[in-house]
């Protein structure tokens, strides 16, 4: 097989495999309590992320926070496909701190947080709010809100998702930026300029989406947020600036991987 017929080959697999998998995003979010302590959660379904020899039949990737403090966590673990039972790990650099142990479901779910170094368990109580899922060309769905995991000390942020059915992937419409320490919204970065102008989405499906955005500086309050320039590989800009105390989006994608 000569090269160019090799080349032509290989374009015809991967553009049969993008056509096959419309997006990548599996996400269901949920509100409820541990103990009496309210919890914001959501989880992502992601085959094939974990690639590590003790996590091969992990499949959810996650983050949830407590409503009261405002630090996103991440999660990860397993959904049995078949009995629907779901083990979300909390992982620190030793391994792991806790388990959230419940059977999936679209309405209502009870199971049990438990803290893995005293064993202790507390009650779990989660109700559906909304899901993303934009596997299906078909799939349509607007103002779906997603938390992100990286956060500054007075700020967390949330990102808000939209697909249409002539569209085949989610993207990001707007970024809700909430103060931490009373949960109020304290200001929206629409995308809608930039998706005008330079005919790039917000958001990327080639990574997680809890983490669509990344602090690039945290004393200088400076943030990178993906953007599908160049097949998914840039990143806009948003800083925070003192004098107009907000955050200034550069709406020019900036072409690069983000660390």
């Amino acid at each position: 097989m000569n090269k160019y017929l090799s080349a032509i080959l290989s374009f015809l697999i991967v553009f049969s495999f993008t056509k096959a998998h419309a997006g990548w995003y599996e996400c269901y979010n949920f509100k409820g309590t541990i103990s009496k302590s309210p919890i914001t959660i959501s989880i992502q379904v992601r085959e094939g992320y974990f690639g590590e020899q003790d996590k091969k039949q992990f499949n959810l990737i996650g983050v949830y926070k407590y409503d009261n403090r405002n630090n996103p966590i991440k999660l990860e673990g397993q959904l049995n496909t078949t009995t629907k039972k779901v083990l979300l790990y909390e992982p620190d650099n030793s391994g792991y701190t806790a388990v959230f142990s419940f059977n999936f479901s679209e309405t209502e779910i009870t199971g049990t947080w438990t803290d893995i170094k005293t064993n202790q368990s507390l009650p779990l109580h989660l109700t559906f709010v909304s899901k993303l899922v934009d596997t299906l060309d078909a799939s349509q769905f607007k103002d779906v809100q997603i938390l992100q995991t990286e956060a500054l000390p007075d700020f967390y942020f949330v990102g808000v998702y939209s697909k249409t059915a002539e569209t085949n992937r989610a993207k990001m419409d707007k970024l809700l930026i909430f103060k931490s320490d009373d949960n109020s919204l304290f200001q929206t970065i629409d995308f809608a300029e930039v998706e005008k102008n330079t005919e790039t989405e917000t958001g990327n499906i080639m990574t997680i989406i809890f983490d669509n955005v990344s602090i690039e500086n945290a004393e200088r309050k400076k943030l990178m947020i993906s953007n599908n320039m160049d097949q998914m590989n840039g990143y806009l800009e948003l800083g925070y600036n003192s004098k107009k105390k907000k955050f200034i989006l550069n709406p020019i994608p900036q072409l690069g991987c983000r660390e």
